[in-house]
């Protein structure tokens, strides 16, 4: 069971000073008076008590500011500041009992080479005191704004995502709806059978919709479902041909994707490309890399590398793969090639 934060202050505070305590009486026992007196024990406990009295009250005093929110020169010039203080406080408040114990010293004692020294003297427990409390709550604070930033990172990146995805429907929609529109007066029967597909590829991104990934076999059959309705739209003169291996079908990827990949070949490829097209999707996987390849004829336009469709893909790979998903699109002989490779 893990111990709160103010327990451990506790027995760090009395392990600490209670130390000092037993290191002073052998100090004085072995090495100073060469005898043992009880004296010694008294004398040093109030000096402990003292300590962690006048320490908890300047702790209470700096959590409850906002110290640890300066910069680190104003952090340490007030350490130094407050060891100066309270060790010349607690130096003081020791010599108390010495008024009832030894009046006539009085004088000695609160001259101001003992008074001096003896503040000299507390600053080597009050020091480390401070320093070892500054040192940790820094730490603490530096470690409460790395996770504060991954946080709003993390949330940074889910919204940006989130927009990604939100980006995709429309733009999906708006491809759709164009390919039905040009069938409505060509084909009645053809346009009905692109409305049922179509319906079926909105229950695809909506239930998808709150998905970060997908297996790649689901999102395959959709883009199945999609070039075939474009083929309705385009007829024999578009041809297209799916492959994927079994362990592809297995890895998982941001729904809509490879959909979009198949929209951008559409748009920019075959609809401006005359006479017969095909266009050719492969995916494997081999060595924990997925990799998933289209090829469509066409011209590589400059608009076709930063469009909508592929900004999203690019975006939303470095978001959910970052550092382990490259995107390309390039002009090669036969036409256009699109390559996604995700590692895992």
């Amino acid at each position: 069971m893990a111990i709160s934060r103010s327990k451990l202050y506790l027995i760090l505070t009395l392990s600490g000073w209670l130390s000092m305590m037993a290191i002073e009486v052998l100090n004085y026992t072995f090495f100073i008076v060469g005898h043992f007196e009880w004296n010694f024990v008294w004398s040093f406990g109030y000096y402990a008590l003292l300590g962690i009295s006048l320490m908890h009250v300047f702790r209470f005093f700096v959590k409850r500011s906002t110290v640890f929110d300066w910069r680190p020169r104003e952090i340490w010039l007030l350490a130094v500041l407050a060891t100066i203080l309270i060790s010349a406080v607690i130096n003081l408040l020791s010599t108390i009992p010495y008024l009832f114990t030894e009046p006539q010293n009085i004088a000695s004692m609160f001259s101001f080479i003992v008074i001096f020294g003896g503040t000299l003297n507390s600053m080597r427990y009050i020091g480390v005191w401070i320093i070892i409390y500054f040192l940790y709550q820094i730490l603490e604070r530096s470690r409460q704004l790395k996770e504060a930033k991954l946080e709003s990172e993390s949330i940074a990146r889910s919204m940006e995502l989130e927009l990604l995805k939100s980006q995709l429907n429309p733009h999906f929609l708006f491809n759709a709806l164009n390919s039905i529109k040009a069938l409505v007066s060509i084909d009645q029967e053809k346009c009905k059978d692109a409305i049922v597909k179509l319906s079926e590829l909105l229950r695809f991104t909506l239930q998808s919709g709150n998905q970060t990934l997908i297996p790649l076999s689901d999102e395959m059959e959709e883009v199945k479902k999609y070039l075939s309705l474009e083929k309705i739209r385009f007829g024999e003169r578009f041809q297209f041909i799916l492959q994927m291996d079994e362990q592809a079908g297995y890895q998982m990827v941001p729904p809509g994707i490879v959909l979009t990949l198949a929209e951008n070949a559409i748009k920019h490829g075959i609809t401006k490309t005359p006479g017969f097209s095909q266009l050719n999707l492969s995916a494997s996987h081999d060595n924990n890399t997925l990799k998933i390849e289209m090829v469509n004829p066409g011209i590589l336009e400059k608009s076709e590398g930063t469009g909508l469709g592929v900004i999203n893909i690019e975006r939303r790979l470095a978001h959910i793969f970052p550092d382990h998903a490259q995107f390309a699109i390039q002009q090669i002989e036969a036409g256009v090639k699109a390559t996604i490779i995700i590692k895992k």
